[in-house]
């Protein structure tokens, strides 16, 4: 089965012959999506960009209106994570749309199946779209969609509900989620053909069927809760609650283990009263149904984001805080977690940067090993790959002798097999321009925005894998 999805993955006529012996990384092949790609016959979107961020997309070529819809369609974006399909293809996770939640309330939230179709002009292409819905209303506070049931969100400015947007189409039972709903950013696919995902406003691991359906509430974690978790209690406004975990911040990475039996969940950023660099990582059960007692730590090789209490303000824009004061920036983030065997996961750490005239300079695959825990409970960490200098001697990503990856997040990394990963970025389209700004020396462009690059690395030395984590997951036999 490994074999059949590397093959069917480089089957377009893509260089693959790294030379005898060789002892170090090198490109084995790239396929890019277009920034431009909309999902036909989908709704418009990009209504609650903001004039700054629509100033930001009309830098980047693309161009629409001063206010309404400003994209035609639902923009495909980038994948912030990828897990293997059936035949070769491979399932692709899009997040909450343009990055928060009150401009991405007419972003459908989605799951692809896509064709890389590595070697191929035209880029990868579309197999299959799972628009995730909650018709059995799992979610128990207010959706977009929905906006007359649940529970009412916290008291902040960005939890203004909007009005209903094409996005939530014609049937109101069907209760479609969308970026103002949740925010997912990695996922796994069970055994029996379902999936599970991280999610970063809660944070949740959100679990959803093979069409698309909440299967069961958001699972929450334990005295965490980031600036949009929907519980936070604000109704002492003398003594409010305090968020614990940065905005967006929550779980960036999620893995499941070989055997299907446990998820491993990463938070992005370090929680209230741990030190910055660390970062928990959770284990969740999925035959007992719950998250496991503990947690490991995840060094970090700088700091990451803890939360800003001082921004905070409520609908009327009075600070919810005022005592608060602004922490110093993180300078580094995570942007995936996945298994590699029963012990070990891979990691990708990067800095904040990519889209500015300040270049991106950390953005890195780690191995981690989770059996090699220290008496603090900190994993061990092994450096496994340098996403800004990948060698390219046959020229397969047309970037020099060393490839790069030079955008703000990547947020995809796979096993294909025990010498090959599948590395894949998040776009953020219509804002980012990470690769426009590579090519020119000042990084002033012209600037343009940012396609969905997929690559496959061939390693120097072979992992560990797992099979079972290369094969696609089957849903059991009845």
């Amino acid at each position: 089965m490994i074999r059949t999805i590397l093959a069917a993955t480089i089957a377009a006529g893509v260089v693959l012959a790294p030379p005898a012996g060789a002892q170090q990384a090198q490109l084995l092949a790239r396929a890019v999506l277009p920034a431009e790609t909309y999902r036909a016959g989908s709704p418009p979107s990009g209504s609650f960009l903001s004039a700054k961020e629509r100033e930001t997309a009309a830098a980047n070529g693309i161009e629409g209106p001063a206010s309404g819809s400003y994209l035609p369609e639902q923009p495909v974006q980038g994948f912030s994570s990828m897990v293997p399909g059936e035949a070769g293809s491979w399932w692709a996770l899009s997040d909450n749309g343009y990055a928060w939640r009150d401009n991405s309330a007419d972003f459908q939230l989605v799951i692809y199946r896509i064709d890389p179709r590595f070697g191929d002009r035209d880029g990868p292409r579309l197999l299959e779209t799972l628009v995730l819905s909650d018709p059995d209303r799992r979610i128990p506070w207010t959706i977009v969609c929905d906006p007359a049931s649940g529970s009412r969100l916290p008291d902040f400015s960005f939890n203004v509900l909007p009005p209903k947007p094409p996005a939530c189409g014609d049937d109101p039972a069907a209760r479609v989620l969308t970026g103002f709903d949740l925010d997912p950013e990695s996922f796994v696919r069970g055994p029996d053909g379902t999936f599970w995902i991280g999610e970063e406003f809660g944070p949740f691991l959100v679990h959803v069927a093979a069409d698309g359906r909440l299967l069961e509430p958001p699972v929450p974690v334990p005295g965490v809760r980031s600036p949009q978790n929907p519980f936070l209690d604000l109704g002492n406004r003398k003594k409010p609650e305090r968020p614990t975990l940065a905005a967006s911040r929550g779980f960036e990475g999620l893995a499941i283990s070989p055997d299907g039996l446990r998820l491993w969940a990463l938070l992005e950023g370090a929680v209230t009263g741990d030190e910055a660099q660390d970062l928990r990582l959770y284990a969740y059960d999925l035959a007992q149904g719950k998250l496991l007692n503990g947690f490991l730590r995840v060094p970090l090789e700088l700091p990451s984001q803890t939360v800003n209490l001082a921004t905070l303000v409520d609908a009327s824009g009075a600070r919810v805080y005022p005592d608060a004061v602004a922490p110093p920036p993180g300078p580094v983030s995570i942007g995936e977690l996945k298994a590699v065997n029963d012990r070990q996961l891979l990691l990708i750490e990067r800095d904040n940067l990519g889209d500015d005239v300040d270049a991106p300079r950390f953005k890195k695959i780690f191995l981690i090993d989770v059996s090699q825990a220290t008496r603090e409970r900190r994993v061990g960490k092994t450096l496994l790959l340098d996403l800004l200098a990948i060698p390219d001697p046959a020229g397969v990503g047309q970037d020099g002798d060393f490839f790069r990856l030079p955008f703000y997040t990547i947020e995809s990394v796979h096993v294909v097999n025990e010498r090959t990963l599948l590395v894949a970025s998040d776009n953020n389209f219509p804002f980012s321009n990470g690769r426009a700004r590579s090519r020119s020396a000042d990084r002033g462009g012209p600037l343009a925005a940012d396609g969905t690059e997929i690559v496959l690395v061939r390693l120097g030395a072979a992992l560990e894998a797992d099979a079972r984590l290369s094969a696609p997951r089957r849903p059991p036999r009845t």
